[in-house]
């Protein structure tokens, strides 16, 4: 669920801002709090069109990106170890995992301790399939932060930690 603030209208032009400050800010907010507010949203809507455009390119649903995703950034995993990192039901996850495995984007290996269980893991292909597509994402961040003076990196850092923690928080974990 999007939760809109009244922060203005969201323009689909990259880096573009309202004309005037939004309203709805806390009474107390510094005056660009809500240009924050705004590009922090923006930021959302961007990721998830982002989002939708790969999962086409990928031929892979959502759950499955999500499931594709947490596989190549965590590691193979068994499925009910991904059903409750992904906060999911053993159910669904298997649907998925199964649906990956069909498609040819994901495997399931024996585990290596316990014969009874088996390991879900990325096929050999999918790492450098994906990369092409989110390389150029990866390197346009990579540049913008390299032209912040180290002190900025630091202070949009700890704010983009802060964030984080704000939503944590609001999830209950």
């Amino acid at each position: 669920m999007d939760v809109k603030p009244n922060v203005g209208t969201p323009t689909d032009t990259p880096g573009e801002t309202p004309a005037e400050a939004p309203s709805g800010a806390p009474s107390g907010a510094p005056a660009d709090d809500g240009a924050i507010r705004e590009q922090l949203r923006n930021l959302t809507l961007r990721q998830q069109r982002f989002e939708r455009h790969l999962s086409r390119r990928l031929r892979v649903d959502a759950a499955g990106l999500a499931v594709m995703d947490h596989l190549v950034n965590v590691g193979p995993t068994t499925p009910t170890d991904l059903a409750r990192r992904l906060d999911a039901s053993t159910a669904a996850t298997t649907l998925v995992i199964d649906r990956l495995v069909a498609a040819g984007h994901a495997r399931r290996e024996p585990h290596p301790t316990d014969r009874r269980k088996v390991i879900v893991a990325p096929a050999e292909h999918w790492e450098a399939m994906a990369y092409e597509h989110v390389a150029p994402v990866i390197q346009g961040v990579t540049e913008a932060a390299a032209d912040l003076s180290p002190q900025d990196r630091a202070v949009v850092a700890a704010f983009l930690r802060r964030v984080v923690g704000v939503y944590d928080g609001a999830t209950g974990r």
